[in-house]
This record gives structure tokens, C-alpha cells and sequence, in this order.
């Protein structure tokens, strides 16, 4: 099973800024959250697994140590910065990657979707699925599709006709970074950025993708791979680091900054408003 830690202030005793979640809690049903996925999930890895969290801060303009960014403080922020880690010193057996997937998912997303085992108002789905939004480092995004292919299954079992079940898949924004595992099949909205002279994740990225990046005044395109999925694609020097990506480019980190800041944004106001505003491919990179 992986455990749940949020992003806080450091102090003596919480030396990297995080607290661990009582298991008991589901952020995602309380309110919005950044859930932030390193490349290494599946290892007990604090440094990185609990790293990208303040990342995920940075990238919403949240302001931390080294950088003032928009001036928002964490304390006074409405959206959980969230990081996980496998939990293998408690477990009874050592779980498969793929099990453990399956509990989380069942523990924290299943509840966002039905009640007592019985599906839920779709608009009411939407607005949980809102809450999630998640920032997948490399490898991480794996994660992401599996958590998605489960809940998509699910909701077929509980009686959600197919539309439905877009629907209230698409309310989860995703964005993937430096990453070679999208192909334009998810369903939830999906915005991804990418190194194009990236060697590690490069090898799905087409001669004409490149080219039209090249020939760009900024060396930086949006592709849009279906109506839930977009990709940012930039020509950089090939970096496979995400902290690079808050610095890269003319406009790239710009850019993945409004669109994950869109995303909370809305999940913000549908958390705090009786009326539901659906969030879209679309939305998310309006002002690029």
C-alpha cells in the first residue's frame, strides 16, 4: 500500500515539510489536491518521492525558501500538496506494484465515484473527480494510467453507461512530465510536457512533431492529441530533470505553471460553489 503524506511548513521535527496523512482521512474527498508522483514511487526514496512535492508548490506559484514565485503561502493555500511512498515496513506481505495500485485506488478514488457500493449522481461524480489533480514525474505517469484504468472499470460495474464514464474521468487533470508512456488514449484531461532532445522519453515523438518544434519562433508547440489530451513539447537541452522544467524553454514553464494553476483554480471553485464548472483540455491551456 503507499502512504499519503501533505506538503507543510518545516520545522525540527518534520525535517522535509511534510506530515503523513491518518489513514483514516481521504484528502480527496475533503477538497482539492495536487497529488504529486515522483519517478521513483514504488521505492522507499524520501528525497525524491517527498521532493516533487515542492515542486508540484513551485509549479503552482506557491511561494517557497528559495523562490517568491506569486507570494502564496502554503498555510493559507486551499489545495493539498500531496506526496506518496510505499509503505513496506508495515505491510504483512510485500505487495506487487500492481496490487498496490489496486488498493489505493480503492481506498481513495472508489469513494469519489460511489456510495455503499451503489454509483452516484454523475454531476456529483464530477465534482469529486475535481478534487484530483496530479502532477507524474517519468515513469510515475504509469501510476496515473493504472489508477485510471481501474477507476474507468469500476464505474462500468456500478452501472455508469460509457458517456458517463468519460465524463467523469475527464473531471481528473493529469499532467504528465518528460515522459514516453501517452499516446493520446486517456481520458482523463491530460496536459504533457516534453524535452523533444530528451533521450530518455523521445522515442514517441514524431519527425513532424520535431520539425514544427524546430521551425517554431520559440522552439516550443502544442499538440493536441485527442479532445483530452494535449502535449507541450519543447526543444531544450534534453535535461531528464523536473526541476529543469520550472526554468526550460522561452515560454514552456510559463505554460505549465498556468495550466496546472488553471486546473486548481477550478477545482477550488467547484469545491467552494453549489454549481459544477467542468474543466476541459481546452480550458487548461487557454492563455498559453
Amino acid at each position: 500500500m503507499y502512504k499519503l503524506y501533505e506538503k507543510t511548513l518545516k520545522d525540527t521535527e518534520n525535517l522535509y515539510g511534510l506530515k503523513e496523512i491518518d489513514k483514516n482521512e481521504n484528502p480527496f474527498i475533503n477538497g482539492p489536491c495536487l497529488l504529486c508522483i515522483s519517478a521513483q514511487f514504488d521505492a522507499e526514496m524520501p528525497k525524491s518521492n517527498f521532493g516533487i512535492a515542492k515542486e508540484g508548490m513551485k509549479v503552482a506559484r506557491l511561494r517557497v525558501r528559495e523562490q517568491p514565485n506569486a507570494g502564496f503561502d502554503l498555510k493559507e493555500f486551499p489545495v493539498k500538496f500531496i506526496a506518496i511512498q510505499r509503505d513496506r515496513k508495515t505491510e504483512r506481505r510485500k505487495l506487487f506494484e500492481k496490487e498496490a495500485i489496486i488498493e489505493f485506488t480503492n481506498k481513495y478514488l472508489f469513494p469519489l465515484i460511489e456510495k455503499n457500493s451503489l454509483k452516484i449522481e454523475v454531476i456529483q461524480a464530477m465534482k469529486n473527480m475535481r478534487n484530483v489533480n496530479i502532477l507524474s514525474n517519468c515513469d510515475a505517469t504509469s501510476f496515473v494510467q493504472e489508477m485510471e484504468e481501474l477507476l474507468l472499470n469500476r464505474m462500468k460495474e456500478l452501472g455508469y453507461s460509457e458517456e458517463e464514464c468519460e465524463k467523469i474521468q475527464s473531471q481528473m487533470c493529469i499532467f504528465p512530465i518528460s515522459t514516453n508512456r501517452l499516446n493520446g488514449a486517456q481520458k482523463s484531461t491530460c496536459v504533457s510536457f516534453k524535452d523533444i532532445n530528451d533521450s530518455e522519453v523521445n522515442d514517441n515523438v514524431s519527425i513532424e512533431q520535431e520539425q514544427i518544434v524546430l521551425q517554431s519562433n520559440i522552439g516550443e508547440a502544442l499538440f493536441k492529441f485527442s479532445e483530452n489530451e494535449l502535449a507541450y513539447l519543447f526543444n531544450g537541452e534534453g535535461h531528464h530533470n523536473l526541476k529543469r522544467y520550472t526554468q526550460a524553454g522561452r515560454a514552456m514553464g510559463v505554460c505549465l505553471s498556468s495550466a496546472v494553476s488553471k486546473a486548481l483554480e477550478n477545482s477550488i471553485f467547484n469545491s467552494r460553489s453549489e454549481e459544477f464548472v467542468p474543466i476541459s483540455a481546452r480550458t487548461t491551456y487557454r492563455g498559453f
